[in-house]
């Protein structure tokens, strides 16, 4: 609206007369205490010279109090002028030494009242510290006799635990002799070995002596017997093979040579290779010299020097000329081959000669092996068999029947096992067990009679635990009533020792109490009657000096502060006139401002109005127009205090846009009320996504609007619309379709232009024009 810099012209008045406020307010309150302060002092000061006070001197009373005070702390407190440090110091002093004194009189006080006592604590204390010796050692007394007595207890209950798991243990003993000897009787009864009714557990263990092999030896017997009989299993078949073996050595014996005639054929086989390698060796060493004489020959007869061949020393030497040379060479071609041939025909032989060698020598061989062979098989059957017969006769196998004497063998381990381990049990149990060393099973038992054996042993026994059982429970009673006794002894006298020890201490602390009192008043000194009587004397000495040097620290004092009051005054004094002409003068420039405040805001609220009344003519059609539906009579202006305050008429109501309208509807008004100033200034004006919020039939108002607007203010007026619909920019091509150009101040243009714009800040903008196309 063009006020901005009168409205900003008003809020810096308004701010400079809040801050001279500010602080004219804390100037006047200062100026107020001090006033009030030097009222204070002045009638502080009348009230001094009306009481009459004596006028003395600061420093004098200050030096009688440190004569009185004799602390090395205050020297040189008097030198120079008096002033609130010094005094402090002078204070400070005073008080620690009055301080000391009254805990000093506090404790003569004390020590007086309790002094008529002091020998009567110090008997009682002696007493009690007998009395406390004498009950202390009752007392370990009687906790000795009471560990002895808990000992007893322990140890009677220990002789019950052991004779109540003496019990258990016997019915499990019982149990487990007697399930073992029931399955050794079945055991026995099943094999049929059961003898006469005579037959005791002397005598089976005596027949039965494998019962006292070791566990691993009847294994290791059981395992031999499955090794014999599956051994036995196989001896069929070994015989059998035993008479084919003797018959075949009877058929290879007469093909089998000596070691003599072996080697006399080996020796042969040898000789024969021997030669046949020489002959072999022969034929090559004939073969290659008379090869290479056939080649060089044939070269050297082809080797031709036409006339003049008599003169070559090659072709002549020793053979007078070329022809007697080539004749020469011509007859050794022709015997060459048959020199090779007889060679050949020698190696060929001979060759053949060892190979029939060769072919003896390894039939000799194969004939000696296989005899070996035979003979070795033989004697493994024949070993066998010897191995066979040995087990059988340290196992005890009857050799005419013996699978039956295996199965009987078997069946006494399976006795033996279950005897062993009656015995083991019977063995493990016996000697833990209590009611007595006699055995529970005799040798001389029947075997019959096992089981009710068994039953009487361990009743006998378990009646004598139990015997021992009722004598140790009669004896933990006897011992737990002593030790009852002498609990509830221990209680008594602990009980006085703890009075004892308690009137001790009392009697120890208030006599430590009054040592400590005495101590305090007069150290290093002994206590007694006169010792008091000084320290009494000397208590009262030292009240009457601190009292006096007391009043000297006080007048010094009063008299320093009624002169520091005075120089004080004069300086408040001299300090209120110029806080008064401040402050008038910081009153005259507040009432200045406010006046100045008072004509910036009228300026600025005429200008305002008027230029509301012409935006009001405008904004009133154009946002009518944006509204499809007519809802709203009317947009009228606020109050006189309030005319930014816009209104809208609707059937007689008053609506307030900022809370009654939707979102669509605040931004036509906002709309309308941006054309409108637009229009008035003229110019360049940006509008950003301008239909976001609206309707359809609302944005088809707005773009009537705007090229209503740019065909009227098309000289003065440029409108810029930022958006990234597609189909706001193809809505406004068609609302500007039909308009060729417009005028402006550089003459005729098409009223639109629509530009996209592609890409970002970083790698570049790039710009494309999209309408118009020419």
């Amino acid at each position: 609206l063009g006020i901005r810099h009168l409205l900003d012209a008003e809020r810096q008045c308004e701010r400079y007369a809040f801050e001279l406020s500010s602080r004219l307010r804390s100037l006047a309150q200062m100026t107020a205490q001090q006033s009030t302060e030097a009222e204070t002092l002045e009638q502080a000061l009348d009230g001094a010279l009306q009481n009459g006070s004596p006028s003395v001197s600061a420093r004098s009373e200050a030096a009688a109090a440190v004569t009185l005070l004799q602390s090395d702390e205050l020297h040189g407190v008097t030198d120079g002028s008096i002033d609130d440090d010094k005094l402090a110091a002078l204070t400070a002093v005073h008080r620690r030494l009055r301080h000391a004194l009254d805990e000093r009189v506090n404790a003569v006080d004390q020590i007086a009242a309790q002094w008529w006592a002091r020998a009567s604590l110090e008997k009682a204390v002696r007493q009690g510290a007998e009395a406390e010796a004498f009950l202390a050692a009752s007392l370990a007394d009687i906790e000795r006799e009471g560990h002895v007595a808990a000992g007893v207890l322990a140890a009677r209950t220990a002789d019950r635990e052991i004779a109540t798991e003496g019990i258990r243990a016997l019915a499990s003993a019982k149990d487990r002799l007697t399930k073992l000897s029931a399955e050794l009787l079945a055991i026995l009864h099943d094999a049929d070995l059961l003898g006469p009714a005579s037959q005791t557990w002397g005598s089976i263990q005596e027949s039965i002596v494998e019962s006292g092999w070791t566990a691993a030896a009847r294994d290791q017997r059981r395992r031999d017997l499955e090794a014999l009989s599956a051994d036995l299993h196989q001896a069929t078949g070994e015989e059998q093979r035993l008479r084919l073996l003797d018959a075949d050595i009877d058929r290879i014996g007469g093909s089998v040579v000596s070691e003599e005639a072996m080697a006399v054929l080996r020796r042969d086989a040898e000789s024969a290779e021997a030669r046949s390698r020489a002959a072999r060796l022969a034929l090559e060493a004939t073969a290659e010299p008379v090869a290479r004489l056939q080649s060089a020959a044939r070269d050297l007869i082809a080797h031709d020097h036409g006339a003049g061949a008599s003169e070559c020393p090659a072709c002549a030497y020793d053979w007078g000329s070329a022809e007697k040379l080539r004749a020469a060479i011509a007859a050794a071609l022709e015997a060459g081959p048959q020199i090779a041939h007889v060679v050949g025909a020698g190696a060929a032989l001979a060759a053949e000669a060892a190979n029939a060698a060769r072919a003896r020598l390894d039939s000799a061989v194969a004939a000696r092996d296989q005899m070996g062979a035979l003979v070795r098989e033989r004697a493994s059957l024949a070993a066998a068999a010897a191995r066979r017969q040995r087990m059988i006769e340290q196992l005890g196998i009857a050799s005419d029947q013996p699978a039956a004497s295996i199965a009987q063998a078997r069946l006494r381990l399976q006795v033996a096992d279950a005897l062993a381990a009656v015995i083991s049990a019977h063995d493990e149990v016996s000697p833990a067990l209590p009611g007595g060393p006699a055995p529970l099973l005799p040798s001389e038992t029947p075997l019959s009679n096992t089981l009710d054996q068994l039953d009487a042993n361990f009743a006998a026994r378990e009646q004598i635990v139990q015997l021992q059982l009722s004598e140790l429970v009669k004896a933990i009673e006897n011992a737990t009533a002593l030790r009852d006794q002498l609990r509830g002894s221990h209680a008594d006298r602990q009980q006085q020792l703890s009075a004892c020890r308690s009137a001790l201490q009392a009697k120890a602390a208030e006599v430590a109490s009054l040592r400590k009192l005495w101590d305090a008043v007069a150290p290093d000194i002994p206590w007694s009657d006169d010792a008091l009587g000084a320290v009494k004397s000397d208590v009262g000495r030292t009240l009457d000096r601190l009292a006096k040097a007391e009043a000297h620290i006080q007048a010094a004092r009063a008299a320093w502060e009624s002169e520091a009051r005075r120089a004080r005054l004069d300086s408040l004094l001299s300090a209120i006139q110029p806080s008064l002409d401040r402050q008038k003068h910081m009153t005259a420039r507040i009432a200045a401002a406010n006046r100045a405040r008072a004509v910036f805001h009228d300026a600025y609220t005429t200008i305002s109005r008027k230029q509301v009344l012409g935006l009001s003519r405008v904004v009133n059609p154009l946002f009518a127009r944006m509204h499809a539906n007519r809802v709203f009579d009317r947009i009228n202006l606020g109050e006189d205090a309030d005319f930014l305050h816009w209104l809208a008429d609707a059937g007689g109501e008053q609506l307030d846009p900022g809370k009654d309208f939707s979102q669509g509807q605040r931004q036509d008004l906002a709309l309308a009320l941006f054309l409108a100033r637009a229009r008035s200034l003229g110019g360049t004006f940006f509008l950003d996504e301008p239909v976001i919020h609206l309707d359809d039939l609302n944005r088809v108002g707005l773009l009537d609007i705007l090229r209503a607007i740019v065909l009227e203010g098309s000289r003065s007026l440029n409108l810029v619309i930022t958006t990234s619909s597609r189909a706001l920019a193809r809505h406004l091509i068609e609302k500007f379709a039909g308009i060729a150009t417009v005028e402006t101040p550089n003459g005729p243009v098409h009223p639109l232009r629509v530009l996209e714009l592609d890409g970002n800040g970083r790698s570049g903008v790039a710009v494309r024009k999209v309408y118009p196309l020419q």
